[in-house]
């Protein structure tokens, strides 16, 4: 489905769906467009909630909260790409198509980032998702990435987070957190070196039971609502990498559009000279958590 509203900057959200919750639909909607390689329907929807906490986090404007729970950039657009399932599970071809389908629609919609909370097992720079990310980030796409939920043991990070291209996102926060469920959850960011021993996360922002937009799809089952830690009627508490990359992915659209003439190396650079290091392992930290107030946006 296409929409004719299409603000500077549109984020492509490559997760479960992204359902149009007044957060990203009032006062005028802001999902440009929704392709769908799980189920192949033309709307947009959410059948997991996931997808839709994540987009909300990059750029819900809190319509439904009063603004309390926006986030990183109210303005911006969505562009939604389905490759996980209702049970967030997927696998590669889709998520591959995902990829490409970016890179061909980039120019209509204007996708200058992309957020995938999403990832597999490290193999290395011969995974054809790293590549797919890479052929992204080379077209003009900055590509976020999660670093995954596997810490804090060593080379956890996730795929294709390992890339060197990217920008690998971790929590700065995980020490005591609880998952969608409740669950605890403690240490979960991952940490590097890569398996070919490139130094990862890039960069950290806040995943720890962050409040974010909650579906209204009717695909979305009873019992899954049920399980979901409800903040109201329409939010959802969750934590984990996959909530603090749509943050970066939405405060780097916030920098695109203000400097839309920066290519993605330009603000991977940016990120580094600008991170508040936390004294922390290169292969915890990266170069510490993203400091927007640097920026002088």
């Amino acid at each position: 489905m296409v929409y004719r509203h299409i603000p500077p900057v549109t984020i492509a959200i490559l997760d479960t769906g992204v359902a149009p919750v007044q957060d990203l639909t009032a006062p005028h909607n802001r999902i440009v467009a929704a392709v769908d390689f799980v189920n192949r329907r033309s709307s947009p929807y959410d059948d997991n909630a996931h997808g839709t906490h994540v987009s909300a986090v990059a750029a819900g404007n809190g319509f439904a909260s009063g603004g309390r729970y926006a986030g990183a950039n109210p303005n911006a657009a969505i562009a939604s790409v389905k490759v996980l399932d209702a049970e967030g599970r997927g696998n590669s071809g889709d998520a591959l198509a995902g990829i490409q389908w970016i890179i061909d629609n980039a120019r209509q919609y204007n996708i200058r980032v992309a957020n995938l909370s999403i990832g597999t097992v490290d193999v290395g720079s011969s995974d054809p998702l790293v590549k797919a990310v890479e052929a992204a980030w080379d077209a003009g796409i900055v590509m976020v990435v999660a670093a995954g939920n596997n810490g804090p043991k060593q080379s956890s990070i996730t795929s294709p987070g390992t890339s060197r291209k990217v920008i690998t996102v971790g929590a700065f926060d995980d020490e005591d957190c609880e998952d969608a469920s409740g669950k605890p959850m403690r240490h979960f960011s991952g940490r590097g070196p890569t398996s070919e021993c490139i130094v990862k996360p890039d960069v950290l922002a806040a995943g720890c039971n962050v409040v974010s937009a909650l579906s209204n799809s009717p695909e979305l089952s009873a019992e899954r609502l049920r399980g979901l830690r409800r903040v109201g009627e329409h939010y959802v508490k969750m934590s984990g990498t996959s909530m603090a990359s749509p943050a970066v992915a939405g405060a780097i659209s916030l920098l695109l559009e203000k400097q839309p003439r920066l290519t993605p190396n330009e603000v991977k650079l940016l990120i580094k000279q600008t991170a508040k290091n936390l004294r922390l392992p290169p292969n915890r930290q990266g170069w510490g958590v993203l400091d927007l107030m640097r920026w002088g946006l």
